[in-house]
């Protein structure tokens, strides 16, 4: 525990520093107060007055410096307190977030005090009084969010760090702990992408929002090295030289501007053009009573992505969205079809729902077996590479039209993206796997690349209720029974795979 002796010292740092952050850091750590400038004031005074803080930053602007220093002024000010900070990668966590802290704990004026580990800070190892950062990998995520959500404390301070990366599961347990006006947030990083939750909280009138542009600091304007290690005119100058002053990689780099789509993503081109064009939100593609929906499922045992859509003329309205991360199973989805009261025309499922019985609560039935007892019956898609449905995908996406209530499954859309290839990539020049990475956006955009290829294989265009010349789908229990008898199954109109 805390020595009764040290405890008049956090005392005097909560009274003296519980509103001065930037005092704490030049008084009692190693900051110089000529190494001060407005925006890293602005930061640390918005933590304070702010309970939700996110800076879109350039290159070189000392985010992770002033990061790492705002969390120990709030661990060390606030009695008991918490500091849980995140980044997407571990690497990012323990070599640049906190190693700064260890830089700034070790270099301090007065010895803080705490055990201090790679990526925790015990100041009263009995009780709840510390510091705990961590990454969100994809296959770590869920477990990572659950235990964030438990860190209830007096004080809380959570810092997501290169924010731009943080996964779903992270920000949505971030919600539960800021339901307390004593738990802040700082989200900061470059705006590499143009799309979820960071790059949205430009527009969110909840946060304090900041842009800090290498234009902004003290070496820019000054035009020589004020501040070690910050960048300045000649990095600014580099990428004007190297990109272009009205390139993507000249906003995020040196201005701290999102881009129009974000590096990375698999439809993120043709998702701007669609927003440009008013294709997104449309009232175009609301539900039409005359026309059949048909539902295109990317089907797990536990995520789960359908797509509603119907095809007027030569168009693909996306009229409805559903996105299942709880595994809730077919008898959840058949009620869930018949409670929308849509007129629907198919049901259309990958290959691998074929013998599969993940999502048949471990009965022993198939999962087509199961989906035809509860009146789902399922046209089978023939297997298709990733990269032909992604090209399937790109090939539809100017007949799209996404109705106002597929605004989560757009969402899911701008996430689909190609793994990142840390090993081999710069700040400077990113490079990927063709692979998607794993996280939720994968299942939206297969669901929607499974729509993709049916359209290419079905006749939907322009075709009214009952008109849709399609193959008729065998239950399960039939397509095995007729596995050698093919012309059985051609009677039916199906094709054999």
């Amino acid at each position: 525990m805390v020595k009764q002796a040290e405890k008049p010292k956090y005392q005097i740092y909560m009274d003296r520093y519980f509103h001065s952050p930037i005092r704490f850091q030049t008084d009692v750590l190693d900051t110089k107060p000529e190494h001060v400038w407005p925006k890293m004031r602005e930061v640390a005074e918005s933590v304070d007055q702010h309970q939700k803080t996110a800076a879109h930053s350039g290159h070189g602007v000392s985010k992770t410096y002033e990061a790492a220093r705002i969390a120990l002024w709030w661990l060390y000010t606030r009695i008991p307190s918490t500091v849980i900070t995140t980044a997407p990668v571990f690497d990012q966590v323990e070599k640049l977030l906190w190693k700064e802290i260890h830089v700034a704990h070790s270099r301090a004026k007065v010895p803080l005090g705490g055990k201090l580990t790679k990526v925790q800070l015990d100041v009263d190892p009995d009780g709840k009084w510390f510091a705990y950062g961590f990454s969100t990998k994809p296959d770590t995520v869920t477990g990572e969010a659950t235990r964030m959500q438990g860190y209830h404390n007096r004080y809380v301070l959570l810092i997501f760090d290169e924010a731009a990366g943080i996964q779903q599961q992270i920000w949505k347990a971030a919600e539960s702990l800021l339901n307390s006006p004593n738990c802040h947030i700082l989200a900061i990083g470059n705006p590499t992408s143009a799309h979820g939750t960071f790059a949205e909280l430009e527009e969110d009138p909840t946060w304090n929002f900041i842009r800090i542009s290498v234009k902004d600091t003290p070496n820019f304007i000054e035009g020589k090295e004020v501040i070690p290690e910050i960048s300045g005119r000649a990095y600014e100058s580099d990428m004007r030289r190297k990109y272009g002053e009205d390139s993507t990689e000249y906003g995020i780099r040196v201005l701290g501007i999102k881009p129009a789509f974000s590096m990375g993503t698999f439809l993120g081109k043709w998702l701007a053009d669609a927003e440009a064009a008013g294709r997104i939100n449309s009232l175009d593609a609301v539900y039409d009573y005359n026309m059949p929906v048909h539902t295109f499922w990317d089907i797990g045992d536990m995520y789960t992505a359908i797509w509603y859509c119907q095809f007027p003329g030569r168009r693909i309205h996306l009229v409805d969205f559903d996105y299942d991360y709880e595994g809730k199973g077919l008898p959840y989805f058949s009620v869930l079809l018949q409670n929308k009261n849509y007129k629907y025309g198919g049901h259309y499922a990958p290959y691998d729902i074929e013998g599969s019985n993940k999502s048949s609560f471990q009965t022993g039935n198939l999962t087509l077996d199961v989906a035809d007892a509860l009146g789902i019956s399922f046209n089978v898609l023939d297997k298709y590479s990733v990269m032909d449905r992604l090209e399937a995908a790109k090939g539809i996406m100017p007949k799209c039209y996404f109705s106002p209530k597929v605004a989560e499954g757009v969402a899911g859309l701008k996430d689909w993206r190609k793994r990142k290839n840390e090993a081999l990539s710069t700040p400077d020049k990113p490079v990927y796997f063709e692979e998607p990475m794993k996280t939720w956006g994968r299942h939206v955009g297969d669901g929607f690349s499974h729509l993709a290829v049916a359209y290419r294989k079905y006749q939907f265009e322009g075709r009214r209720m009952g008109e849709i010349k399609q193959e008729m789908p065998l239950s399960n229990r039939e397509r095995y029974a007729s596995v050698d008898k093919p012309a059985n199954l051609l009677k039916r109109g199906m094709v054999i795979h």
